[in-house]
Order: C-alpha cells, then sequence, then structure tokens
C-alpha cells in the first residue's frame, strides 16, 4: 500500500480553520436571532448575507479610509454597514459627531484582548476601558493633565526641555539635509516618559530606544486592521500578528512595571510628586486611608501608564514631523510664522504656551498644517451602550460608531480648494484666529482626548521654537506629496530637509 506523503497539518492551522468555523456560526446564530428586530439605518452599502462588507475592506488595493470616503461620497453625511455581526456607523458631518459622541450612551469601547491576556482584567486603564472604571481613571487623568502645570508635574518646562535638546541636535546638523523625525519622535518619547515616569533619557539610551521601538510595532501592529479590529470575534481568533502584538504590548507593559517598583520602594506620601506614577500611588495610599480604593491599584496604573505613553507619543510626534514637511514646503508661510514670532516674542526669549493668544498666523498655520494633513483617518471607535439615534437613523446597543476624520478635514463639500495649503481660511476678518473653525484634532465629546492639553502644548512650543531660529526648506529630490503608511496614525514616509540657523 502507498504511503501518505503529504505533510501533516500543522496544530496551530488545524486551531485558526476551527475558530475562524465556529466564529461564523456564531454569527451566523446572531443574525438569524436579530432578524425579528427592525430599526431604520442609515444608508451604506449592502454587502453579503453573513459576512456584511468584511470582504470589501479586505480585498481591495485601497486604505480602508479610501473605501470609507467611497462610501461616504456616495451615500452622505452618516452611513452604517455590517462587519460580521456588527454594525458599524460612520459619520461625516462635525455637528452631527458633536452630538453622537456627547451622548451618555455612546461612552463604551471594544474589550481588548491582550489586555486581559496580559493582566488578567479585560477592563483596565482609561483609552480603552469602560463604565465606572474609565469614570474614575479618567477623572483622575484630567486632574493631572487638563492644566499645563499641575500635581507638581511642570508640563511646559519639560517640553521646554526637550524643545532645547531637539534645537540642538537640528543645529548639529550644520544645515546639511536630515530626516528630523528620529529627533521629533526622540524628543516627545522624552517629553511623555520624564511626565510617566520621572526619567530623562539620553538620546543615544539603549534601553529608551527598546521601548520606543515596542511602542512604534505596536501601533503599528494595530493599525492595519483599522475599524475591523471593533469586531469582537475576529479579536479573538489567533494569528501571527496578535501573538506579535501580545509580544510587543507585554514587552512595553515590562518597562513600565520596572518603573513602578523603582517608585513603589522610594515611595514617600508627605513628598509632592514629581510624575504620573507618584501622583497615582499617592491617590492609591490616600484612598486606602479613606476605605474608598474604588478601581486605584497597580493593574490600572500599568494600563493608564502605557495609555498615556502610546497616545502620547505617537499623535503630537506624527503632527509635528508632518508640519516640518508642509512648512519646508511653503517658505512664504514660514516667512509669515517668523515675522510673528519675532514681534510677540522677539529672537532672545524662548516661547511660551501663553503667547499662542497673542499669535494667531502661528495658530492659523498650525491648524492648516494639521487640517492639511491629517494624523488620523477614523477616530478611535466608540460602542452604543444603550439604543440611541442618530438624526432619523436608530443605532442599537452594542453598534460602533466612529468619525471620518480625513473626511471633515479634507472634503471639497467641507472646504474651499481643500488640498491648497491656506492657513488665512483659520483667521476672521480682523485677523484673529477663529479657534471655531478648526476641526476636530482631539475628537469631541466625553471622551475626547484626556491629554488634549498637553498635546497641543508640545506642537505649539516646537514649531515655534524651531522657526525662531531656523529657516526650513525640502532636500532635493523630497516630493510634496509625500506618502505615508496608515496604521493608527498617518506616518509620514522618511523625508529629509535643511534647517539654515538664522543669524
Amino acid at each position: 500500500m502507498e504511503e501518505n506523503n503529504r505533510p501533516a497539518v500543522p496544530n496551530s492551522i488545524r486551531s485558526y480553520i476551527l475558530a475562524v468555523t465556529l466564529a461564523t456560526f456564531l454569527v451566523y446564530f446572531i443574525y438569524r436571532r436579530g432578524q425579528g428586530r427592525k430599526f431604520h439605518y442609515p444608508p451604506g452599502p449592502t454587502g453579503l448575507p453573513l459576512f456584511g462588507s468584511f470582504f470589501s475592506l479586505i480585498f481591495t488595493k485601497k486604505q480602508q479610509h479610501e473605501v470609507v470616503n467611497d462610501w461616504t461620497n456616495k451615500y452622505g453625511d452618516v452611513i452604517s454597514f455590517k462587519l460580521l455581526n456588527i454594525r458599524v456607523y460612520v459619520l461625516n458631518n462635525v455637528q452631527m459627531s458633536h452630538d453622537v459622541m456627547g451622548s451618555v450612551n455612546m461612552m463604551g469601547r471594544m474589550p481588548v484582548p491582550i489586555i486581559k491576556t496580559l493582566t488578567g482584567r479585560e477592563n483596565a486603564g482609561v483609552a480603552l476601558s469602560n463604565g465606572d472604571v474609565w469614570k474614575e481613571q479618567r477623572r483622575f487623568f484630567l486632574s493631572v493633565f487638563k492644566r499645563a502645570d499641575a500635581k507638581g508635574i511642570r508640563f511646559e518646562e519639560i517640553v521646554g526641555a526637550q524643545a532645547e535638546r531637539m534645537l540642538t541636535e537640528i543645529e548639529n546638523t550644520q544645515s546639511a539635509r536630515f530626516d528630523p523625525q528620529p529627533i521629533i519622535y526622540t524628543s516627545i518619547g522624552n517629553i511623555i516618559t520624564k511626565i510617566v515616569t520621572g526619567i530623562t533619557y539620553d538620546y543615544d539610551d539603549d534601553d529608551f530606544h527598546r521601548f520606543m521601538t515596542h511602542s512604534n510595532r505596536v501601533l503599528d501592529l494595530m493599525g492595519p486592521a483599522g475599524i475591523l479590529a471593533s469586531v469582537p470575534i475576529l479579536a479573538v481568533l489567533p494569528s501571527p500578528a496578535k501573538r506579535q502584538l501580545t509580544k510587543e504590548w507585554d514587552a512595553m507593559y515590562d518597562f513600565i512595571k520596572k518603573s513602578i517598583a523603582s517608585h513603589k520602594s522610594e515611595f514617600n506620601p508627605n513628598q509632592e510628586a514629581a510624575d504620573y506614577i507618584e501622583s497615582y500611588l499617592h491617590e492609591i495610599a490616600k484612598r486606602t486611608t479613606e476605605n474608598n480604593k474604588g478601581s486605584f491599584d497597580e493593574i490600572n496604573l500599568l494600563a493608564c501608564s502605557f495609555d498615556l505613553i502610546v497616545a502620547g507619543l505617537e499623535t503630537s510626534a506624527t503632527s509635528i514631523s508632518w508640519s516640518l514637511h508642509t512648512l519646508a514646503c511653503y517658505p512664504e508661510a514660514q516667512h509669515r510664522v517668523r515675522q510673528e514670532i519675532f514681534d510677540v516674542i522677539g529672537q532672545e526669549r524662548d516661547p511660551r504656551f501663553s503667547d499662542r493668544h497673542r499669535m494667531p498666523i502661528a495658530m492659523a498655520t498650525i491648524a492648516e498644517c494639521m487640517r492639511l494633513r491629517p494624523a488620523i483617518d477614523l477616530h478611535i471607535a466608540r460602542v452604543a451602550e444603550q439604543d440611541c439615534q442618530v438624526g432619523e437613523y436608530d443605532i442599537p446597543k452594542g453598534s460602533v460608531v466612529t468619525t471620518n476624520m480625513s473626511h471633515l478635514f479634507l472634503s471639497p463639500s467641507l472646504w474651499e480648494e481643500p488640498l491648497e495649503f491656506r492657513p488665512d481660511r483659520f483667521l476672521t476678518e480682523d485677523g484673529q484666529f477663529d479657534r471655531k473653525r478648526e476641526p476636530i484634532f482631539f475628537g469631541t465629546g466625553r471622551r475626547v482626548c484626556p491629554g488634549e492639553q498637553l498635546a497641543r502644548t508640545e506642537i505649539f512650543l516646537f514649531i515655534t521654537s524651531i522657526l525662531q531660529r531656523f529657516t526650513l526648506s525640502l532636500a532635493e529630490g523630497v516630493p510634496k506629496d509625500l506618502p505615508c503608511y496608515h496604521s493608527i496614525t498617518n506616518r509620514p514616509d522618511p523625508y529629509q530637509i535643511h534647517a539654515e540657523k538664522i543669524v
């Protein structure tokens, strides 16, 4: 009898096939169960029975946001579509986004299985938590981050110190072509780690660079899934990418755990906190004394610190990187901002965040840089915790809702000549900065980015500090229409500029 020489199917593949099969049957069961419920849904692609628009987002050469924008242009201000057993809503209207995301019913997040895998707890941290845990952690988070100088943490001093280090690194290029992104990411990363852990790292510190690498990989691995990550069934399926993401996430946790352990060994409840971890330990001690522990423990300290570092690093660094490329493309815009800097601040004093109130041209230029090259395409999705509505349409409990940022920033139906760089679109007739015109860079509603104040401080001080001292220009061969990598953020491809010191 002839032997069967076919290789055996690995157990991992068998497990994956079994998981997909079981997930399909589960989706079908939920789909059939929900047929009796009638809701008035917004228009959108019909999709396939059972799978919805899943394959439309997978089997395409376009980016996910491009597919969503095609649907937006076809169906209007609010669209909906199915992804397996989840209905997804995309908001393409600013006022609608304010109204829906501000609702008390629109507060949830989808659970992230990796958090439970690594901490033993599904509901932890501030960015991805729900219910009372989220309310308590966010309230504390805001008590530390709502102002630029709070709880003993001098944000503006920390940002200013890193801006000065950045300027020294740029000056060391001696006008030769260089990629500013490594300098920007290292500087912003040092701000975040200083605020969270109290430590400032050397630019060539190995531990710091390993940590930064883990952070970038986490974002890169999370990013390509996009809105597909909102589907719980897909999130729990085993895959090589998920295993790698878990590994990178765990490495970041280990870095933070070491800092927490160091803080605990030196903790003095009578000493003013100098960083986020120490502030959190003070809160734990206070609540223990009051016998009101709530959700304050080391697991939530770990998860909140992770949230702060990942979110605080990527969005600000990406926004500044894009802004430098854009400003290098438009020397006249640089000249206008620089003249305002010289008129308001001068050349000797460093910029302060409070200067923004007297610098409408700088504020308008920064807003236009961030509008023209959005840092994100789709806002982190929320989950309806109760049945609610968007306009005339129903949003059933458990639905996923997101805002289409790329449409709100770049749609010709919302902006005149949206692909043109025109900072004056953010100035009023009397030359003041029109904050109401500014796009919703940091989201809206009750889950608006809690680190908005810090991010605005970083972006303003870094850009004005650079333009006060240097004239920027694109290096030869660098395109104005620079490609980017779409992950959680739209990170620009490597590019090079010249920075000529102003004397």
